[in-house]
């Protein structure tokens, strides 16, 4: 789970778009309940369609075996729902991508003696469903997912063995393929996407040469993939999550080491990429993703140290500044892996993540929401 793994620089990141240039972020947030799972569990991935129906997906650790775990909001309140699991049973689930009620696709790992490989589920509005990955690598690794509609999404990550290099897969309406990209010499690895339609997609993530990792930036215009320059800030700079609101204007967010300890890192296109100011109220923080319902409305969400612990992090753009809002901390260790934002009559967020007295053990899903 690279997002959640990404933030855990701390203690030593789903995108949403739509019109309406008014828009503003919202700046209160509050938990809410959910299902309480046995062992240790997270979310790492969600995707909202609508203020009644949203989707967050991570996993749940009983007896060191990992599960699938999948939860539905109903606008009330949020249930479980079974997931379509692979043979193995050794599973979990990164990110998610609803464009209706009746149609989301997941994406995570499944393990097995061979190693990790990628698992996709496909939701048509009454149950769960694992659809083959076409990938040809012993093991892949998916991380991120975006879909403009039923007939299209595109899933990104990593395949591993020797070099690791880019994974692109895409769905066309029956069936994922798997979709040639380019890729450093280097290891370079995809960790999030944001499509607009099936002509523009930008997927993000890193690459490393030698001891140096660098911010790595690629867009689809319906026939290919090509990298784009993307600044980085130090040594270590990586990007975690990407929204888009059209061709032209994009976010992208991360982090990089500073001194000794690690800072929110915030790129934006409109043409090409360049820095932007990013907020820290931490020396160790960092940001793991991003959602916009428009240029003058997005939301990013991570961690950041405080004391002893891990505290959530959240700052909305509003056209002109990021601001850090105040975001609940339940305690012990705290972070934020995924965001997604709608817009109807006013602007809705849900952002989950996991809290415990250790990330990783003995911690549970995390939700936390917000309204304009």
């Amino acid at each position: 789970m690279r997002r959640l793994a990404v933030l855990l620089l701390v203690g030593a990141a789903a995108a949403g778009c739509g019109g309406g240039r008014d828009a503003r972020p919202p700046t209160g947030w509050q938990s809410v309940a959910t299902p309480a799972q046995p062992g240790t569990a997270l979310f790492a991935g969600v995707s909202c369609v609508s203020r009644s129906f949203c989707v967050a997906v991570g996993s749940h650790l009983q007896k060191l075996v990992s599960h699938t775990l999948v939860e539905r909001w109903d606008g009330t309140a949020w249930a479980v729902v079974p997931t379509s699991k692979p043979e193995d049973r050794r599973s979990n689930l990164t990110g998610v991508s609803c464009v209706t009620p009746s149609f989301c696709a997941a994406v995570g790992n499944h393990f097995t003696g061979g190693g990790s490989h990628g698992l996709i589920e496909v939701w048509n509005g009454r149950s769960w469903r694992v659809t083959p990955s076409s990938s040809p690598a012993l093991t892949n690794v998916l991380s991120g997912v975006s879909c403009t509609s039923e007939s299209f999404c595109v899933a990104v990550g990593t395949t591993r063995g020797g070099t690791p290099q880019t994974s692109i897969q895409v769905w066309r309406g029956h069936a994922w393929s798997t979709m040639g990209s380019p890729s450093y010499a280097s290891s370079t690895s995809l960790t999030g996407v944001s499509c607009v339609s099936e002509s523009f997609c930008i997927a993000v993530g890193q690459h490393s040469s030698g001891e140096v990792v660098s911010t790595v930036a690629e867009s689809f215009d319906g026939n290919r993939w090509r990298l784009e320059r993307s600044p980085s800030t130090s040594v270590f700079s990586n990007l975690t999550g990407v929204a888009c609101t059209s061709p032209d204007w994009c976010v992208a967010v991360g982090g990089h080491f500073h001194g000794q300890g690690s800072r929110t890192l915030v790129l934006r296109r409109e043409g090409s990429w360049s820095l932007r100011p990013s907020p820290s109220r931490s020396f160790l923080s960092g940001f793991a993703a991003v959602s916009c319902v428009s240029p003058t409305a997005c939301v990013t969400v991570g961690a950041q140290r405080a004391a002893a612990a891990n505290r959530t992090l959240v700052a909305g753009w509003d056209g002109s500044a990021w601001t850090i809002a105040d975001s609940p901390h339940p305690g012990g260790t705290s972070i934020l892996g995924s965001v997604s934002c709608t817009r109807g009559k006013s602007v809705v967020c849900f952002a989950v993540g996991s809290s415990g007295p250790v990330f990783g053990i003995s911690g549970q899903p995390l939700v936390v929401r917000a309204a304009v």
